[in-house]
């Protein structure tokens, strides 16, 4: 198969499957491009997924962008985005009208009930193998990167308890941008 096209395909399927939004098509990207393709290693992946979370905007399309440009440039990049986005955008134009006249049904209202927790566990998967493969690889207590690293942990669950169960609001991104300044200031 063209190399291309191949590269279409790896992200068609997200773009088809990926019902719930950008981080619940992480796991079905991951699958195409760690497992089925090969095109990276777990690590490659979750530094991708790193740094695509760093950077405005829905991650899947960042995704297919980065991952596209890695491995054939801009071309690439420009297929794989094509890739991503085309199912939904068809399925938008093509189906919308019909879920709005349908949504209030019980079955539609079934369908969507079922499918949140189903995302919800595959975006803790996800979570899980990145945290394998990123900070829980090789511990060494005796190394003071691994105690900031796990403090940035640490504080990330914290504020994003206090956001989720009270009033206090830490945006995201702030994390994030304190995230990558601690680690590029004392982690080394």
């Amino acid at each position: 198969m063209n190399k291309y096209l191949e590269l279409f395909w790896a992200f068609v399927k997200p773009g088809i499957f990926g019902f719930g939004g950008g981080q619940a098509t992480i796991p079905l990207i991951r699958e195409e491009v760690v497992d089925n393709y090969k095109y990276l290693t777990e690590d490659q992946f979750a530094d991708y997924l790193t740094m695509g979370n760093t950077l405005p905007g829905p991650i899947a399309t960042k995704m297919s962008i980065i991952i596209g440009y890695d491995l054939y440039g801009y071309l690439g990049a420009f297929i794989a985005f094509m890739g991503m986005i085309l199912p939904s955008t068809l399925a938008i134009l093509l189906l919308f009208n019909v879920f709005l006249e349908y949504k209030d049904t019980a079955f539609v209202q079934g369908m969507q009930a079922a499918a949140k927790p189903v995302v919800v566990v595959l975006i803790a998967g996800v979570a899980l193998s990145m945290a394998r493969s990123s900070f829980l690889k090789e511990i060494d207590f005796g190394n003071v990167n691994t105690w900031i690293v796990f403090g940035l942990f640490a504080i990330s669950i914290v504020l994003m308890l206090f956001n989720e169960f009270t009033s206090f609001q830490v945006h995201p991104a702030l994390i994030i941008v304190v995230a990558l300044l601690v680690g590029g200031f004392f982690i080394r």
